[in-house]
């Protein structure tokens, strides 16, 4: 299995950065976890819109859904000029908050499914499982299998209890790592620090740590220093990077 990381900030991009989106890929079959602002750009320069077998939304906030928004007039304006075989592309994404998951509903260019906690599912030649994680609106954790291997994704969240054993000895941890200690002002801050993840890969036995969803004006030296504390293997996404799980 691989992963490419087209984009890896919240909530908003960096300077010619893009907000979330990973290109998952095992055989012929490729997946597109989240789609923020700047990812269909960045996807189309490594994979047609066409090669995708589905598109796995975490929740819906803009930082993590915003592209699907023009990735749906694209696949319209494809269909009407007979540019590709007219069949809805699959997506899977939470029902909630309503009003951005009706926005889905656009002339059938997608094929819409909710997901649910604790669902599984195969597409291709890939395996999903979701859990509900703990964020203002509802929010999946994906685990992602396929070739004997296992990648583990958080999506946005707090810490909570369920995070260790859902990761436990995954081959590749991408996790939320949206802020400092310092800005942890509240238990309710809804994403987890580098110091928390951090020590979540280390008591799951994670083989790899990847940090993501990285604020765009940390210094990421601070981030990487807080999750090595605990998990010195750890190391922060890089755009447009193909990781071996």
């Amino acid at each position: 299995m691989k992963v490419t990381v087209l984009g890896k900030y919240g909530p908003f991009p960096a300077a010619s950065g893009a907000c979330s989106g990973y290109l998952v890929q095992e055989g012929s079959t490729r997946i597109l976890v989240e789609c923020g602002n700047g990812v269909l750009s960045r996807l189309q320069q490594i994979c047609p819109i066409d090669e995708l077998k589905a598109i796995v939304i975490s929740h819906l906030h803009s930082d993590h859904v915003s592209d699907m928004l023009v990735l749906r007039y694209a696949l319209d304006i494809l269909n009407v000029r007979g540019l590709r075989e007219v069949k809805p592309l699959p997506v899977y994404v939470p029902e909630t908050p309503k009003d951005e998951y009706d926005r889905l509903f656009f002339k059938n260019v997608f094929e819409v499914h909710p997901i649910h906690d604790g669902m599984q599912l195969q597409i291709g030649e890939l395996s999903f499982y979701f859990q509900e994680m703990t964020h203002p609106v509802q929010s999946f954790g994906i685990k992602i299998a396929g070739g004997n291997k296992t990648l583990v994704y958080t999506g946005d969240t707090n810490y909570n209890e369920k995070i260790e054993a859902f990761a436990c000895g995954a081959d590749l941890f991408i996790a939320d790592a949206g802020l400092l200690e310092k800005d942890k002002t509240s238990p309710n801050v809804p994403h987890l620090t580098a110091r928390e993840v951090g020590l979540i890969a280390a008591k799951a036995k994670v083989k790899q740590l990847m940090l993501t969803h990285i604020w765009p004006w940390y210094d990421e030296k601070d981030i990487l220093a807080e999750a090595a504390a605990s998990y010195p293997r750890a190391f922060i996404a890089q755009e447009m990077k193909e990781y071996s799980v």
